[in-house]
């Protein structure tokens, strides 16, 4: 009778008929209120309702029987991954991963790690088993410490040329390597995917550097539609909208962007040079954060716009000490020089 009322509601769950398993499922449980998998079922069902305390309940009915039940842990990181949890979905894969040893495991711990910006943490792992996943992650982290993360990419392609995960990496990389011009053919062997935000941000910088600003724009919208809370693809809207001169939506997407990440100074000069084309030169300053280079040099531009030679020069003068010596600064420091003598 059991195992008829375990497939029931395995069949029904599999159809997406999911109150109608959890029916199922809970007559199985008078039956056997005890069985691990029968009580891992119901939490999946209620994972997959969107009820997740109701999930974690039957979840943590199983680990008290079974604190090593990898099934349970693993649907109990994927709910701290829903929440943002990410700390504590981190010691569930390294928990997971102690059990294991298994390859995938320990890429899932490099992953979490990823996604908090402890980058150099990822190269802590002794890592015996390079498989394409772990590769991906290694060279994730690295894009972001300043090394070349690109032979490792490579590497993970080889293993799986269709993965456009790690074909979207690829495109990243060579993006921040401005090598732009190779990312058109890359783009062509990625199938289009309109719910991976990762997919359309890459495509719609292609198209962006394309100058075919129409379609960056769709996919750029179409991403923030994806992932609403993700500050890049609104800064890269407004970005698009300031290079196509349509600066009132550039000015609304940028704000956007620095709402969702207000401690973020690129997005702060973004909008600072945008007032800056407009001539609206105390908004501009607002908006600067001087730890960046070019906010400062952006300071020095409008004292002199402004009026204010000398000290724009100072501010230039300092600069060069620090040991900025670009051909703008060189041609504001003449110009200065010429109007002062």
């Amino acid at each position: 009778m059991i195992k008829k009322l375990l497939k029931e509601g395995f069949i029904l769950k599999t159809k997406g008929y999911y109150k109608h398993a959890i029916e199922a499922f809970y007559k199985a449980l008078e039956i056997d209120n005890s069985s691990p998998e029968l009580l891992l079922e119901i939490a999946d069902v209620y994972y997959l309702m969107k009820e997740e305390e109701h999930a974690l309940n039957y979840i943590e009915q199983v680990l008290e029987q079974n604190p090593a039940h990898i099934g349970s842990l693993k649907l109990l990181k994927k709910i701290f991954i829903d929440k943002k949890a990410y700390a504590q979905a981190e010691q569930t894969a390294k928990n997971i991963y102690c059990i294991s040893k298994k390859a995938k495991d320990l890429a899932e711990i490099l992953e979490l790690l990823n996604k908090q910006k402890r980058f150099q943490e990822v190269f802590d792992y002794k890592i015996n088993d390079m498989s394409s996943e772990i590769l991906y992650e290694l060279a994730y982290a690295k894009l972001f410490t300043g090394e070349n993360p690109e032979e490792l990419i490579n590497k993970a392609i080889e293993e799986k040329p269709e993965n456009p995960k790690y074909l979207i990496l690829k495109g990243k990389i060579l993006f921040k390597q401005n090598r732009k011009s190779e990312c058109s053919k890359l783009l062509e062997m990625i199938p289009y995917n309109n719910s991976d935000a990762d997919y359309l941000n890459f495509a719609g910088l292609v198209k962006q550097h394309e100058k075919d600003y129409k379609t960056a724009l769709r996919y750029f919208l179409e991403a923030a539609r994806v992932s609403p809370d993700s500050a890049e693809y609104y800064y890269n809207c407004a970005s698009t909208y300031f290079k196509a001169d349509e600066l009132k939506l550039a000015k609304k997407y940028y704000n956007i962007a620095i709402s969702l990440e207000p401690e973020n100074p690129n997005y702060h000069f973004a909008l600072a040079n945008l007032y800056y084309s407009q001539k609206h030169y105390k908004r501009a300053l607002e908006e600067l954060n001087l730890d960046l280079f070019e906010a400062r040099l952006l300071k020095a531009i409008i004292l002199y716009d402004t009026g204010y030679l000398a000290i724009a020069k100072k501010e230039l003068d300092a600069l060069v000490k620090e040991g900025y010596n670009n051909e703008i600064i060189k041609e504001y420091l003449q110009k200065i020089e010429s109007e002062l003598t």
